[in-house]
Order: C-alpha cells, then structure tokens, then sequence
C-alpha cells in the first residue's frame, strides 16, 4: 500500500498540488476498492490456520491417552475389567481417525489458501510495478508540463513583440496612407491642368489646321486659275503628233506577267536548320529565297541555274529563334524578328548585319519593312507595335495594341493591319494613336497576308479556318475550311498566290492545302500537296511568278514544290 507521504508533491506552488492530490486520493480508492476482494480470503485463510493448530493439540492429547490406554491394557493382561477400556479405545481411536481425515483436509484447504495467497501476492507486486509506471509517467508529465510553461511563456512574449511591431507598422501604414492621399490629390490636380492644357492646345491646333487648310485652299485656288491659263494658252498652239512613236510599245514598260501553276511535286527536301523552320519567304523577283530557324540563324538561299536552292549565305547575330523574315521592294535588305525581344537588319550584298532594333520587353513575332525600305514596324508579345526609322536606327513611335500581336502586314504609305491573340485584327493609322477599326474572329489570329491588288486581307487563326476579308468594308467574304486541316502553331502563316486567285498554308500534319478562290467551292481544297513534311508545317510561300512553292515545318525541313 502507497501512503500519501510517497507522492507529496515537490511543486512549491499551491495550484500544482490540487491534481497531484487528486492523483493519491484515486490511487488510495482503488487500492482500498481491490483489497476488499481479498480480507475475507485472508481472514478465513486465519481462522483455518487457528483451527489447524488447536486440531494438532488434540490429536496430541488423544493420543497420549491412547499410549496410556494401551500401556494399561498391557498392564491389566485379560482382566474383564478392562473391556470398557477397550471400546473407549475404540471410540477415540475412530475419534483420532476423523480428526486426522479433519486434519488432512485442513491441509488441502490449507495449501489451496496458500496457492491462493502466492497468486494474489503476484498480482499485488504487478499492481506496484504498474503503479511505479505510472509514477515515472506523472513525473515525465511534470517534465513536460513544466517545459510547455517555460514555452509557452516566451510565446507570449513574442506575441507582445509582434503586437507591438505590427502596431508600428498600422502607424506607419497610417501615415503613408495620408502621404499618398496627397500625392493622389496634388496628381489629380496636375492631370486637370494637363487635361485644361491639352484642350487648349487641340483648339489651337484646330485653329491652325483651319488656317492651313483655308491657305492650301487658297493656293489650290490659284494653281488651279493658273492650270487653267496654261491650258488655254496650249490649246492655241498647234503640235504633230508621230503615230509610229505612239504605237512604238518597245517604249512603253510591259506590265509583269504571272501564271500560277500549282506544283505536285516536291522536288527538293533540305535540313535547312539544326532545328524547327519558322519561316521562309522568297524576295520579289523570286532569285532569292530567306529561311529563319530556332538555330539562331537566318539563311539566304538562291536558285542555281538548274532550278535548286543553294546557300548564300548565312546571316547570323541573333540570340533566340528567329520568328520572321521579309526582303525590302529592292533586294537589298532582309530584315528578322527573334525571340530575343530585338529586330535586325542585314545587307544582302555582304551579309553584314547594318541595325539591331531593341526597344521590345517581349517576343517579336512579325516585322515588316514600311513604306520603303528605310522604316520598319515590329509587332511583339509586349502588346505594342513599334515603329522604326533606319536612317537614325531609333524608335519613332510605339503603338499599344492591347494584346500580344502575332502577325501584321502594311498597306499604303500609313496605314497597318495586325493580328492577335485576343482574336482581334486591328487596323491602324500611324497618325493616330487608337485603332480605326477592328474585327473580332473566332480564334486567336496566327498570320495576315494582303492580296496582290491590296483590296483583301487573308486570316488565318486557331480555330483552324482561313478567312478572306475584304478592306473595303471590313466584312468577312469567304471562310476556307478542310477536312483534316489543323492549324499547329500560333505563328503559322498563309498566303495568297501572286495573282490573288488560290489561298496556302500547311496544317499540323504536315500537309499543305490550296484553295481556289474563284470556283467558289470553298469547303473542299483544289490540291493537297502530302508528300513533304511529316510535321507542322509553320509557313509557305509562292513564288512571284506562281510556278513554284516553299514549305518549312518544325522538323528542320524546307520543301521546294516544282513541276519544272
């Protein structure tokens, strides 16, 4: 048994002794609740033991007087006065026989209490070793009870810490929201009297517009006063016109003649790149032909005299993948868009790079030369075009498009038309700032092409359909669809034929389709050219003079498609 003297507790607070005294006085209820069980074995186990022993005393005594008995049986030889000894002889001899079959069971019973005693001191040592357990276990509890309090001390006073630190923090808070409050209202302020300034300064500009337009008015007024004096005075004199001269046509420039033959086979395939073809254009008077690669590298190819395309030259000085490629009208420079965010300009003659543009926080995926070969506008992932001057190698003016432009092209001397991603062909005026006009498509736009007359634009876009687009009132005139066609890449191009007539581009499995524009049938194609490529195919272009194709595709191959 456990007094309360062996679990005293050693805390020197008041407050730990209340669960350690609720821990005895448990420990004392079970152990007076087990011990009931066993007092009636251990009293009856003392009463079986007194009774034995008193037993033992008076088999001992009976004993004794059956020796005396029968030492006075011995004595008295026959005499018939002993017969009555004899049979109390008997009875006590019966008498010591029960009591030692009493004494025997006794015995029995004795052992059994005894068994019972030895069982219930195992039990009672397993209870003490169980009951020592759980005092080292109350003790370790201590332990860490005492260490979750020392812990929980310093965690209350990093809250205070932080507390105190995030109170710093709402009052600096505080005073930098007023700081900007104030910024915010002086700016308000400052884009008020920008705003009243920019005003003014349209009305001025109005006013000077109006001037200018009334002197050009007046002037126009006075040429035409003067034209028509001049024709007056000419119609009076007389002048021989020379009818063989007239009709001389050697005189006379021929306009370009352009049959366009759609190949069927595909007479060369070259690793143009030691990796995917993004693009391949041929130059204007179709003597030479410019690829660009995911190598870096731009290279120029030109046709040998029996008809295959042989390497130039190659113009490198890019530092990603090259994403487009386009000749000036003259041939003499070749300009390239890279992933690199950057532009750049080679001569053809010595195949030196003259420009790097850089100004683009994104990739560029088209760039075109603008209205003569001293400008150039780039459209990139930044969401901006950009327009270039080649002449002072700057930027002169930066066009926020609203979405990552994939391909653009140029018409008239101002005017741009650009594609993107958010499904969108926009239409640009370089002499103002927003887009004149827009059409929204039914997939992210990948490439643009103008027809030879300049009257209808060419879309490709994501939902795998060609549209044709007629610019003069921005309306969707035809919609080429195939069975099959896929269109692979955000920068996959198509294209017309130079006459405006058929309609290319490659699909994801490596075929190349041509429409017919003129049949009308557009939901079937008018050729499939399959045996080329056998991956997406990126891009394609027609020869000026429409007898022969180019074909890249992303496992390094160009493909020229001739007959010839």
């Amino acid at each position: 048994m456990l007094s309360p003297s062996k679990l005293s507790p050693t805390s020197p607070t008041v407050g730990d002794f209340d669960w350690k005294f609720e821990i005895l006085k448990q420990l004392h209820r079970r152990n007076a609740t087990e011990s009931v069980c066993f007092k009636p074995v251990f009293e009856a186990y003392g009463k079986l033991f007194d009774y034995s022993d008193s037993l033992k005393t008076q088999t001992a005594h009976l004993n004794l007087q059956v020796e005396k008995l029968k030492e006075d049986i011995i004595r008295g030889g026959g005499n018939g006065a002993n017969g009555g000894s004899l049979e109390r002889v008997g009875l006590l001899e019966q008498k010591v026989y029960k009591l030692q079959e009493e004494l025997t069971e006794m015995h029995r019973r004795k052992g059994e209490n005894a068994q019972q005693i030895v069982d219930l001191k195992n039990v009672l040592q397993d209870k003490e070793i169980a009951l020592l357990e759980k005092e080292r276990r109350i003790q370790d509890q201590d332990a860490t009870i005492y260490g979750m309090k020392q812990a929980l001390k310093q965690s209350e006073a990093a809250v205070l810490e932080l507390e105190r630190s995030n109170q710093l923090m709402k009052d600096e808070q505080q005073a930098l929201h007023m700081a900007y409050c104030s910024l915010e209202e002086k700016f308000r302020k400052m884009a008020n009297e920008n705003q009243e300034l920019i005003d003014r300064w349209l009305k001025q500009k109005a006013a000077e517009v109006e001037r200018m337009n009334a002197e050009t008015e007046n002037m126009s007024k006075l040429k035409q006063r003067s034209l028509q004096k001049d024709i007056l005075e000419a119609a009076k004199d007389q002048v021989a016109i020379n009818i063989d001269k007239l009709l001389n046509h050697d005189d006379l420039p021929m306009p370009p003649i352009c049959c366009v033959v759609i190949p069927s086979t595909a007479r060369q395939k070259m690793d143009a790149h030691d990796g995917e073809v993004n693009a391949v254009r041929w130059s204007a008077s179709g003597r030479y032909f410019a690829t660009g690669g995911s190598d870096r590298k731009v290279k120029l190819w030109e046709l040998s005299p029996s008809g295959l395309p042989e390497v130039k030259g190659t113009l490198t000085g890019s530092n990603a993948a090259v994403m487009s490629v386009e000749f000036d009208s003259a041939e003499s420079l070749i300009v390239a868009s890279s992933n690199d965010f950057a532009a750049r300009v080679w001569t053809i003659s010595d195949q030196r790079l003259r420009h790097t543009l850089t100004g683009h926080s994104g990739k560029i995926l088209a760039c075109k030369f603008f209205s003569g070969s001293n400008r150039v506008v780039s459209g990139s992932h930044d969401r901006t075009l950009k327009l270039w001057d080649l002449r002072s190698r700057a930027c002169t003016q930066t066009i926020f498009a609203g979405s990552s432009c994939n391909d653009l092209v140029c018409y008239g001397s101002q005017n741009i038309i650009s594609g993107h991603f958010d499904k969108k062909i926009r239409f640009w005026d370089t002499r103002t700032e927003n887009a004149v006009n827009e059409i929204l498509l039914f997939g992210r736009i990948t490439s643009l092409d103008l027809s030879p007359d300049s009257l209808y634009l060419l879309a490709c876009s994501r939902d795998d359909t060609l549209k044709v687009i007629d610019i003069r009132n921005n309306q969707v005139t035809v919609t080429l669809h195939a069975e099959g066609f896929k269109i692979g890449c955000d920068w996959c191009r198509a294209v017309f034929s130079p006459d405006g007539q058929y309609v290319m581009a490659g699909s994801n499995d490596g075929v190349l389709y041509v429409w017919n524009l003129v049949t009308g049938r557009h939901d079937n194609v008018e050729k499939v050219l399959k045996e080329g490529h056998k991956d997406t195919i990126t891009a394609c272009s027609w020869h000026p003079q429409g007898n022969q194709l180019l074909s890249c595709d992303k496992n390094k191959k160009v493909v020229l498609w001739s007959d010839m």
